[in-house]
């Protein structure tokens, strides 16, 4: 069980502000290992890191930077048959 769920390592309320906002739970690393468990769980990991690149690209000020995360991004995501296609 310890390996399958992260609600015993948060407070009451830090779990219940989960259910406020999904910032809220991805900001949280406990509540961001345990969306990824439910995903997981449901054959759809791919679409919190696809979340997650973009959230670290938005942040990106480098232009280089920029564009080698982009190609990242469309390779690993986006272009047919991605090792993490999102659809």
């Amino acid at each position: 069980f310890k390996d399958r769920c992260c609600f015993h390592r948060s407070n009451a309320g830090e779990t219940m502000a989960w259910s406020e906002s999904v910032d809220t739970l991805l900001a949280n690393k406990d509540g961001l290992a345990a969306f990824r468990t439910f995903l997981k769980s449901e054959f759809s990991e791919e679409n919190v890191e696809f979340w997650l690149a973009c959230e670290d690209f938005k942040k990106t000020k480098s232009s280089t930077k920029i564009a080698t995360k982009a190609q990242k991004i469309y390779s690993d995501f986006i272009q047919a048959d991605a090792p993490k296609e999102v659809n």
